[in-house]
């Protein structure tokens, strides 16, 4: 405990500085220290069930500090600093986000200028976002978990254009990588349209080199290619109801071992606040991957080897809101595949199929 905290002192030193601001500023009546920098966050804690095991537990999964700063006309700067849970009863400190925003129109009134970011933030692709307080249900989806990235550093443009129409372009290190080892970067984007009373509809694509880590293999980080579609959907047919979807279909090939993996997935999901307090969400996840690799253990004699998984997912989670920034809510998950993958396969069988529970409180602020 000792040793953690001296080695997080200089973040913690940090954030109670920047959280004492308002609170000084309130006592002395000196707005110039308030509007300093703005702080936002959450807390989320949970309990969970699995039936593979029996297991169940209480713990903190996150804390999130959010500053952020407001550069007038010209942009903003953000920071997201989390403590996330680690599993084993501790936690590590990463900076989630951490980039600046820059209006390329510099002040200027008129005309619709492009915003450029410029460092590391939350990847602008798929329909579910990354933080509890912004979910609907406790867990994320198959293919938020297993085709998307999670965040990108890099350099990111993005206009709205007339019509509800919105472009999205960015140029960064690939997936979840802070630093890249290799020469060539990932180029994608998004096209996305909304309307103010029906939803919206956006297309993204991403491309580029990845570096991926393989366990047990001679090869240190070889590098891939790979190649991402996804389509998200947003509609709000009636008062307090939403449904979201989302198809997604990847490529990954490695040259090194001439093996190409492609995958495909898609979720639904509906949402519907019943009173003010209590909401109803349901969601199905598909997720098929399928893998070739060919080999070659001597001249002339070629192995090819051949796989193909489908996963799939159904969840209900009802919702409360208690007040403002406080909320709870239940999920029942059930996961399915078609071969035995669930469970630590060195202490016992696996199984084709597990059930989870969680209850999940959550506080912004």
């Amino acid at each position: 405990m000792g040793t953690f905290m001296l080695r997080r002192f200089p973040a913690w030193l940090a954030v109670l500085l920047l959280a004492a601001f308002p609170a000084a500023a309130q006592e002395n009546g000196d707005s110039a220290v308030s509007g300093l920098v703005e702080i936002s966050g959450f807390v989320d804690a949970s309990y969970t069930y699995s039936n593979l095991d029996d297991s169940n537990t209480f713990g903190l999964d996150q804390v999130e500090i959010d500053l952020s700063r407001n550069l007038g006309d010209i942009g903003s700067l953000r920071a997201d600093l989390e403590w996330v849970s680690d599993g084993e009863g501790g936690f590590t400190l990463d900076a989630e986000q951490g980039y600046v925003t820059l209006d390329l129109g510099l002040g200027r009134d008129e005309g619709n200028y492009p915003i450029l970011t410029f460092g590391k933030f939350n990847a602008p692709i798929g329909f579910e976002l990354l933080d509890a307080p912004d979910m609907y249900q406790y867990s994320h989806s198959l293919v938020f978990s297993r085709g998307l990235p999670t965040n990108l550093t890099g350099a990111m443009l993005a206009i709205n254009l007339s019509g509800g129409m919105d472009v999205v372009v960015h140029l960064t290190n690939g997936w979840d990588n802070n630093v890249d080892a290799n020469s060539n970067k990932m180029f994608g984007g998004r096209l996305g349209y909304s309307h103010e009373d029906m939803g919206g509809i956006g297309f993204s694509a991403m491309r580029g080199d990845q570096e991926i880590t393989v366990l047990n293999s001679a090869v240190e980080d070889p590098v891939s290619n790979l190649t991402v579609y996804d389509i998200d959907l947003t509609l709000t047919p009636a008062p307090g109801l939403i449904i979201g979807g989302e198809y997604n279909y990847g490529r990954r090939e490695l040259e090194i071992w001439d093996s190409e993996t492609k995958w495909n997935g898609y979720m639904v999901m509906a949402h519907y606040s019943l009173t003010d307090v209590m909401g109803l969400t349901g969601r199905y996840d598909y997720f098929n991957t399928s893998t070739r690799t060919v080999t070659s253990s001597a001249p002339g004699l070629i192995h090819t080897f051949e796989s193909d998984k489908t996963h799939q997912a159904l969840t209900v989670a009802p919702t409360f809101a208690l007040t403002d920034g406080l909320g709870f809510l239940m999920e029942l998950r059930r996961d399915f595949a078609d071969a035995a993958v669930f469970g630590d396969p060195d202490e016992g069988e696996q199984e084709k199929s597990m059930v989870n529970f969680a209850f999940e409180m959550t506080y912004s602020f």
